[in-house]
């Protein structure tokens, strides 16, 4: 099972629902960990790397926050540099954020972007908060059979620190497309601002992701 693989399909079909002018993407925050999820185009991907490498935008903050975050214009905004810089040079407009829980510590959002100048309308909202929430339950039930199989193999206790570390490193790379010293800095910095070590990061990740081989190196 692969999560990542859902979360992309999850994307592309709200992008085919919501309009002929929106994209979207998913974003997954774990532990103050962001990675993205999946896209339904390049586009929309490269806004959510940059938000996820920087820590801050619309999404983070929704999810933060657990509250809908409207953007109805992208080049007005200046509260996330990084996520706004790349959003404008992809020509999108406006955007929206919509997180819903997936468990205690896992939550995602459905990012909508748009190159239409229109403000967003209400319904739509409404149908991409459902959507989000939708997309959460799914994740919420591949993490349940995730849980058997761990349960059922015993995965990752036999899993050294090490190794789980650096197969998160590898997820990670994967993910959010980024250097291998970002990625550790990345887990570094969640299991500094958890409280935890690396290794009980490390296994969430894999667990969340379902991506065990080592991945790319930069």
């Amino acid at each position: 099972m692969v999560i990542s693989r859902y979360l992309h399909e999850y994307a592309t079909r709200a992008a085919g629902l919501l309009g002929d002018d929106v994209e979207a993407s998913i974003t997954m925050r774990q532990h103050g960990l962001t990675l993205r999820g999946g896209s339904s185009t390049p586009d929309a991907a490269r806004c959510d790397q940059a938000e996820a490498m920087a820590d801050a935008g619309p999404c983070v903050e929704a999810m933060t926050t657990a509250t809908i975050l409207v953007v109805p214009s992208v080049e007005d905004d200046d509260r996330w540099l990084a996520w706004r810089e790349q959003s404008i040079k992809e020509g999108f407009v406006k955007a929206l954020a919509l997180p819903a829980r997936v468990t205690p510590g896992i939550v995602v959002a459905l990012n909508l972007y748009s190159r239409s100048p229109a403000a967003w309308e209400e319904k739509m909202v409404r149908a991409g908060d459902s959507y989000a929430r939708l997309i959460a339950s799914g994740v919420r039930l591949q993490l349940e059979f995730s849980d058997l199989e761990d349960a059922a193999a015993s995965l990752y206790q036999a899993m050294s620190g090490t190794v789980a570390v650096e197969r998160a490193v590898g997820a990670i790379i994967q993910t959010n497309d980024c250097t291998e010293a970002q990625a550790r800095d990345l887990l570094r910095t969640a299991a500094e601002d958890q409280g935890v070590g690396e290794r009980t990061i490390a296994v969430t990740i894999l667990r969340s992701l379902a991506v065990g081989g080592p991945g790319r190196r930069r």
